[in-house]
């Protein structure tokens, strides 16, 4: 699976940034990763790597660790998810991709996250499901995993200003879901001085709508609503470029990654740098009354 790094390459690749710390273990007793780098009042945070089969993502926030924004704490987190990431270096990228993109419990962690607000969950397919076969399977309560608890944990401790959560293909922009009018002219910045970092003439649009839409338990939510985080999902690597590399891909790994990432990796990354230097000209989102309330100790 050539060019993409396994954990212990990984795990190589934050030495030689900075000092790696663990923040806790996966279902099958894998350390969770990460590394500080920079100084300043602030953090900001790169998390990848929640669905194993998403390597591009990895590779991504690994870039923007080289060379990170100045004035701020980063927060690299590269692999939130590394039992499905090993699964999918085992099978060498072959098989289903529920498989693959689910921790060892089979949850789909960026299912698992408290919904803020009350929110229930709904029947919608994408939203998460409780059926332990489907692909997003959201466990059998929030913060189930030692995964996504342990990262919760961290998070609530580091307080970042603003965090991009790398995955794969859709080559979009997807927010936390709001509806307040500063919070969504707020993105609608943040969207824009993505596309401009990525120097190119179609840069990732921004999926989001404020009527319609859904909480799903996914990490950006969370960290919007609990944490007054600024957060999004960048979904490295677009639909079409997957399709021009391959028509039909050979395996289900080869429709979520690039075979020759150098020049998405370059390009992404620099769209994450320039989504968060934009964030630091925004004042912290609010904390409104109810969402603030679902924090890792109070789920269950």
């Amino acid at each position: 699976m050539t060019p993409y790094a396994d954990l212990d390459g990984v795990r190589r690749a934050l030495e030689a940034a900075g000092e790696p710390f663990e923040y806790g273990r996966s279902v099958e007793g894998r350390p969770l990763l990460g590394v500080e780098v920079g100084s300043g009042e602030r953090t900001v945070a790169v998390t990848a790597g929640i669905h194993g089969i998403e390597h591009i993502g990895v590779r991504t926030a690994l870039a923007v660790l080289r060379a990170p924004p100045e004035g701020v704490r980063l927060l690299v987190l590269p692999v939130l998810n590394p039992d499905g990431y090993a699964r999918t270096e085992a099978l060498g990228g072959e098989g289903p991709v529920a498989v693959m993109r689910k921790n060892a419990r089979g949850v789909d962690l960026n299912r698992n996250f408290p919904m803020p607000w009350g929110a229930r969950p709904t029947r919608v397919p994408f939203a998460g499901t409780d059926h332990p076969d489907a692909a997003t399977y959201r466990g059998p309560h929030p913060l189930s995993e030692p995964e996504t608890a342990a990262l919760a944990a961290l998070m609530e401790a580091r307080r970042p200003h603003a965090s991009v959560n790398l995955h794969s293909f859709m080559g979009t922009q997807i927010t936390a879901r709001v509806w307040h009018r500063e919070d969504w002219a707020g993105y609608a910045t943040l969207a824009r001085a993505f596309r401009a970092g990525q120097g190119t003439r179609w840069g990732y649009p921004r999926l989001a709508t404020p009527v319609g839409d859904v909480f799903t338990g996914e990490l950006e939510d969370w960290q919007h609503h609990v944490l007054g985080c600024w957060a999004t999902c960048i979904e490295v690597f677009s639909v079409v470029e997957s399709a021009r590399q391959h028509l039909r891909a050979p395996s289900s790994f080869w429709r979520f990654n690039p075979r020759d990432p150098d020049t998405i990796v370059a390009r992404d990354a620099a769209g994450v740098r320039a989504w968060l230097r934009a964030s630091l000209d925004l004042p912290p989102v609010p904390l409104r009354p109810g969402a603030h309330a679902v924090l890792a100790g109070s789920a269950g």
